[in-house]
């Protein structure tokens, strides 16, 4: 409460397409960086609304570290699953947060949870995530990816560990804090190459029910998020 907050979008092409379609200018990166220097802001935290340390994480950095001379402090928080982690074993509490926040067991029920999967070294945040959800013991739980980076997390890959794992029952979810076009076409498009479509045609499963809903909707999370910016505003601190 005693900070003055501002956000901006590090995608131009949604910033476009919100005032296209409400009319609303959202800054960028950079006009909000702007914005900041003329008023006078002297301590700035950045709160990315990011999954992971990836390749946009990298970028909003770059841009952040070129002000850095502006502020008498600059403090960056960390995104939604912390550090990132050397192999597929390295868990944090974290992801083991998230893990908690957005599963419910169900008997025979498989859930999959598709992320979007990068090329870039973050890519083992999603190894990370399914080996946090064994550890907690959701043994029902699958992570995926549109992109198929890392492999093991390709739409056919996960179709083969459900059906190995024995779920009859399959429910789709997306790992995005956004539930955007991936959500809504990839994971539950109509399109043949839609995850729902590919499941569909395996023939391997008695139903598959997608649920739309980015994780930022969910309180645990955005409490996340929340003691990510006061952790960041303690390091000002000392």
């Amino acid at each position: 409460p005693d900070w003055s907050v501002r956000r901006a979008f590090t995608a131009q092409i949604i910033i476009n397409h919100v005032q296209a379609r409400d009319g609303e200018k959202i800054d960028n990166m950079q006009q909000a960086m702007d914005r900041a220097v003329e008023n006078g802001v002297k301590n700035l935290v950045v709160q990315p609304t990011h999954l992971m340390h990836g390749a946009e994480y990298d970028e909003m950095m770059e841009m952040i570290d070129t002000y850095r001379d502006k502020f008498e402090s600059v403090a960056v928080a960390e995104p939604l699953l912390g550090e990132v982690g050397s192999d597929a074993t390295i868990i944090n509490q974290d992801k083991e947060d998230v893990a908690k926040a957005v599963t419910a067991a169900a008997d025979k029920v498989a859930f999959v949870f598709m992320g979007h999967g990068t090329s870039h070294t973050a890519k083992v945040s999603y190894s990370q995530m399914q080996t946090t959800m064994q550890t907690l013991g959701y043994d029902n739980v699958f992570i995926g990816t549109v992109e198929g980076k890392p492999e093991e997390t390709a739409c056919e890959n996960v179709i083969e560990a459900v059906k190995a794992a024995g779920y009859t029952k399959v429910i789709l979810r997306p790992l995005m804090v956004v539930a955007g076009d991936h959500a809504n076409n990839d994971m539950a498009g109509e399109d043949a190459d839609s995850w729902l479509s590919q499941f569909k045609a395996s023939g391997a499963f008695d139903s598959i029910d997608c649920q739309i809903a980015g994780l930022g909707g969910i309180e645990d999370v955005q409490k996340l998020y929340v003691a990510h910016t006061k952790a960041a505003i303690d390091s000002l601190n000392g």
